[in-house]
C-alpha cells in the first residue's frame, strides 16, 4: 500500500502559500540580522567616537573593531541575514502558475 504524500493531497494554491509563507519567515528573520550586523557596530562606533580623531585614524579605530568578538558577531550576522534572503529568494523561484 502506498502513502499519499503531502504533495498529492494539498492543491497548488496551498502549496503556494507555504512557500510565500517560508520565504516570508525566512527573509524577516534574515533582514533583521543584517539590520543587526549594520547597525550595531555603527551605534558602538558612534558612542565611543572620539570626533578628534582624524579620518585615517577612524578608519583603524573601525578596523580594530572589525577585529573584536562583537565585531565578528555583527559580521556574521550580515553574511548570515544575506544567505537567508537568498534562501527565500530561491523558495520564491519555486512558485508555480
Amino acid at each position: 500500500m502506498r502513502y499519499f504524500s503531502n504533495r498529492n493531497i494539498v492543491s497548488k494554491a496551498a502549496r503556494n502559500d507555504r512557500i510565500r509563507y517560508r520565504a516570508t519567515f525566512l527573509n524577516t528573520i534574515g533582514t533583521s540580522l543584517v539590520m543587526l550586523g549594520f547597525f550595531l557596530p555603527g551605534i558602538r562606533l558612534w558612542d565611543q567616537y572620539d570626533h578628534r580623531l582624524a579620518w585615517s585614524e577612524v578608519l583603524q579605530v573601525s578596523l580594530a573593531y572589525i577585529r573584536t568578538e562583537p565585531g565578528f558577531v555583527s559580521l556574521m550576522a550580515l553574511v548570515i541575514g544575506f544567505a537567508l534572503h537568498l534562501l527565500a529568494v530561491n523558495h520564491l523561484g519555486r512558485l508555480q502558475d
